[in-house]
């Protein structure tokens, strides 16, 4: 009951304060463009404490050339990594730490938890990717772009630094790579 409750207000939330930035700085303005990524994401965010959302396993099966890590590092994943891990965004994603202790059991746990945070900003990129369209289409390219701006590095950043960390803990726990 818990969980459909807090379903229900976030997304009362998130709906409300989705409509108040519309209304209050216009769709095509720089602010909308920065609300209209930020706050799904702050509510997917939130009910996926209580509704995790999953891709097929295939989608998180790491590709040859991702496994040594290098085309995330050419993209700047390492900026946005440290950017994550201190300050304070690091409090947004208390479960994407290596465990102190990397038993199997906990290792197997940050990985889950790796390909929902993965899974949950793939959506949201595709998702945002609509509303980017939508203000081409309607001529707003400044809200597009700002909107394609704040998506690569909101959701775009988050799904790449995913698969760069799965890829790393794969080695340096001798992973199969079929579970990476």
């Amino acid at each position: 009951m818990c969980g459909v409750l807090l379903v229900v207000v976030a997304t009362s939330v998130a709906v409300l304060l989705l409509i108040w930035s519309l209304q209050f700085f216009g769709a095509s303005s720089v602010c909308f463009a920065f609300f209209v990524v930020w706050i799904p994401m702050t509510w997917l965010g939130t009910v996926s404490r209580v509704v995790r959302p999953r891709l097929p396993e295939a989608f998180h099966r790491l590709r040859p050339f991702e496994r040594d890590g290098r085309p995330y590092e050419l993209l700047g994943v390492g900026l946005a990594k440290r950017l994550l891990r201190r300050g304070p965004l690091a409090v947004f994603n208390p479960d994407l730490h290596l465990p102190t202790e990397p038993t199997p059991e906990r290792l197997a746990h940050l990985d889950q938890r790796m390909r929902d945070a993965e899974a949950s900003h793939v959506i949201l990129l595709v998702l945002t990717l609509a509303v980017v369209v939508h203000a081409a289409v309607q001529g707003w390219w400044a809200a597009a772009c700002w909107t394609l701006v704040f998506d690569v590095l909101m959701n775009g950043y988050p799904v790449m630094l995913q698969r760069y960390n799965r890829a790393l803990l794969a080695t340096r726990f001798d992973l199969p790579a079929s579970d990476v």
